[in-house]
């Protein structure tokens, strides 16, 4: 018969060191790691500037149905759309010109303004309606 009692059992103790070594290089391993303010070197960078060119945007012409216009940011009527025109446009290295419409402007007035534009050195034209 076998002899199984409590004077014959050896109790399981593990091996810590093993666990302590994984531990300490944990610990090496996140304080090598962790960013400590002030450590580091200090650099003056420069200013950003693009180095492309900017494009230049389009006029916009914007026809309101009062038979008054709005040039870029400026608020014109018939009479002074011309000159206003010719100012603008020439200011622009980008000859393209935005005229924007709703659908109670007047086709007179549309070509007015398609004409005027051309006359004052507008090359391209996008219609939005």
């Amino acid at each position: 018969m076998l002899n199984i009692g409590k004077e014959n059992h050896k109790r399981f103790k593990p091996d810590l060191a093993p666990l302590i070594d994984v531990v300490f290089l944990l610990l090496i391993f996140y304080m090598l790691t962790f960013a400590i303010p002030g450590q580091g070197i200090d650099i003056k960078l420069p200013l950003g500037s693009t180095s492309m060119p900017q494009i230049d945007k389009p006029l916009s012409i914007e026809m309101l149905s009062t038979n008054e216009f709005i040039v870029g940011e400026k608020k014109t009527d018939l009479k002074g759309l011309e000159g206003l025109l010719r100012i603008e446009i020439g200011k622009k290295t980008l000859k393209t010109v935005l005229i924007e419409a709703n659908e109670k402007t007047k086709y007179e007035n549309f070509a007015l303004v398609l004409d005027l534009a051309r006359l004052a050195g507008a090359k391209s034209f996008s219609l939005i309606m």
